[in-house]
């Protein structure tokens, strides 16, 4: 499938970096998009499509035969992926979250080729105006290297308690997909973050399996809020040699309020596992620096 987006010459120096959030919503604005399919419906019809669109979103991809449904011939093709809760980190209102959820998941849809409801395109069509295609790109804010929190007083505090010669952030080893719809997609499996991990509020280390599941959560519910168009959209990047910072990234200092407020029931419900912390994963790029990017 042909990508839609302008790739810039290599040699320009002006405007925001590649792939950043400011150069994904210049090409939104820039491609100004169309509203021709859908003025002409009233809002009850709207309404009734967004139904339908709801009903793809519950149905679709559950590996669940229904008859009728846009998918009911499909055979060895993976819808993307979904979210049952909210996250925590979204600030969004329940019924905002709600529209913006289903509009990636069927964006995400419809840039791997999958079938969808009719009508369910049309609201598609119609969320898909410009304001809510920024804010949709603005979601995904958390998940940007470039917007990783500076530290404050209390945060440098905190960090200057940690022992000097403990495991890196950059250390950590995340399982990422790479299946269908994954499997020639380029995701990061180490954060590129060279700071200390954090430790919790008595200055115990984290479990590093924990700290692993909790990446992957934060993973999952990138690519499932639009991290995995983005990642769709890179590939033609990519092909033409643009530098591209890492697509994933979560910062575990900046949201350390969080990290430590789970721990405790994970461990809970690993009450009778024995995490081996000392079997660590080296790999070689795992401690670089990579402040600079």
């Amino acid at each position: 499938m042909t990508s839609q987006l302008a790739i810039p010459n290599k040699k320009t120096r002006f405007g925001p970096k590649v792939a950043s959030k400011d150069w994904w919503i210049d090409r939104i604005k820039i491609r100004k998009p169309e509203i021709r399919y859908w003025t002409h419906f009233t809002k009850y019809q709207i309404a009734q499509f967004k139904t339908l669109a709801e009903l793809d979103y519950q149905v679709l991809g559950e590996r669940v035969k229904t008859e009728g449904a846009p998918d009911a011939d499909l055979i060895g093709r993976n819808y993307p992926p979904k979210l049952e809760e909210q996250p925590y980190w979204c600030t969004l209102k329940w019924t905002d979250y709600r529209d913006y959820r289903l509009w990636t998941w069927l964006q995400a849809t419809k840039a791997l080729d999958l079938p969808i409801d009719e009508k369910a395109e049309t609201w598609y069509n119609y969320f898909s105006i410009e304001g809510n295609q920024i804010r949709a790109k603005e979601l995904l804010d958390p998940f940007r290297k470039e917007n990783k929190k500076p530290f404050d007083v209390i945060l440098e505090d905190e960090y200057n308690l940690v022992y000097p010669t403990a495991r890196r952030i950059c250390s950590i080893h995340y399982e990422v997909p790479d299946k269908d719809p994954f499997e020639d997609l380029e995701i990061n499996t180490h954060l590129q973050d060279s700071r200390l991990l954090p430790v919790t509020a008595a200055g115990d280390t984290f479990s590093r399996d924990y700290i692993k599941e909790y990446l992957e959560e934060r993973l999952q519910e990138y690519l499932a809020l639009g991290g995995l168009k983005e990642l769709l959209d890179r590939r033609a990047l990519i092909l033409a040699e643009q530098k591209l910072p890492a697509p994933f990234y979560w910062d575990l200092w900046g949201n350390l309020e969080h990290l430590r407020g789970t721990y405790h029931q994970w461990l809970q419900d690993h009450l009778f596992e024995v995490p081996n912390d000392e079997e660590q994963e080296v790999d070689s790029d795992s401690d670089i620096s990579w402040e600079s990017n």
